[in-house]
Formats: structure tokens, C-alpha cells, sequence
């Protein structure tokens, strides 16, 4: 009986670990929709890591992995100019790119900003031109059920080749 008791007991603190971890807080900034439901239509496959409304901050903050960007859809006030501070926490090269106005690479580890001018409507496309067939894409957008602007390059932008 008392082999029971304790084979019993150790089931439910296991289940309690990890029930409690899936459910416990986060040090990183709270996201205000949960990824699957993403703002914007992007043309192409986006891992979506989901949103965050900065349209009352004048800088936010993106993690770049492999391969996606986290958050993946930024709200934004429009017309304003946003200091997005980029972190490259993955383990391949990887780039922040709106076309016509922002190409910078970012090694592994680094970090630098960026300004963007935020649009008075619509969406702003960025992507990593290295991953974005694999999904390393987001948007910047002022409101949500627009597309972004910035078609898919053909140059191979997004194979993947290389890394």
C-alpha cells in the first residue's frame, strides 16, 4: 500500500512541474495576441511568434533567431519613427530588411537599432533576405487586416542557401 501511496504521489509532483512550467510567467515582454493570429496578411509562409503593440513607445524590441522574429507583427502609431532594437540570439547570420529603406545584417549575438519610419497607414514587410522561405518575416503596421507592402524578391532572397 504504501509503494502505491508514494509511485501515486510522484505522479502528481511530476505533473505539477510540468503543468506548472507550461503555465508559469515569462521574463520577456508580454505579446498582446498569441501567435496563430496574426494582424497582417504577408505573402509567403511567416513563423508567426506573435504581436506586440508599441504604438505607445518610441522603440521596441525584436529578437531575430533561427528562424523567425520575435515578436513577429509590430503595432505602431502612424507616421511616427520607431528605434527598433534588434538582437540576433541565433546561431546563423541574419538580416533585418524593409525594402527601400532598412539592410542590416546581424552576426550572431549582435545587437544594434535601426530607425523606421512607420507608414500613415497599411503595413511595412521586414524579413531576414537569408531565411525568408523559411518563414523570418513579420510586419510593422498601424492596423490590423491590412497586407504589407514589399513583395517576395526572386533573387533567391529566403532559399536559405548557405545556411
Amino acid at each position: 500500500m504504501m509503494r502505491r501511496f508514494t509511485a501515486s504521489a510522484a505522479l502528481v509532483v511530476v505533473a505539477l512541474i510540468v503543468f506548472g512550467a507550461c503555465g508559469g510567467s515569462s521574463s520577456r515582454s508580454k505579446k498582446s495576441s498569441t501567435p496563430g493570429s496574426a494582424p497582417v496578411t504577408l505573402t509567403g509562409s511567416v513563423t508567426d511568434k506573435g504581436t506586440k503593440d508599441a504604438s505607445s513607445s518610441s522603440s521596441v524590441e525584436i529578437e531575430a533567431d533561427d528562424f523567425y522574429f520575435n515578436p513577429t507583427f509590430i503595432k505602431a502609431k502612424p507616421g511616427q519613427t520607431v528605434t527598433v532594437e534588434l538582437k540576433n540570439e541565433g546561431k546563423q547570420p541574419h538580416t533585418f530588411t524593409i525594402d527601400g529603406m532598412v539592410d542590416q545584417m546581424l552576426n550572431p549575438a549582435q545587437t544594434m537599432n535601426v530607425q523606421v519610419a512607420v507608414p500613415q497607414s497599411g503595413a511595412l514587410n521586414f524579413y531576414c533576405r537569408f531565411h525568408r522561405g523559411r518563414g523570418m518575416q513579420g510586419a510593422i503596421y498601424t492596423t490590423a487586416g491590412s497586407s504589407a507592402t514589399g513583395a517576395p524578391t526572386t533573387t533567391g532572397a529566403g532559399s536559405g542557401a548557405g545556411y
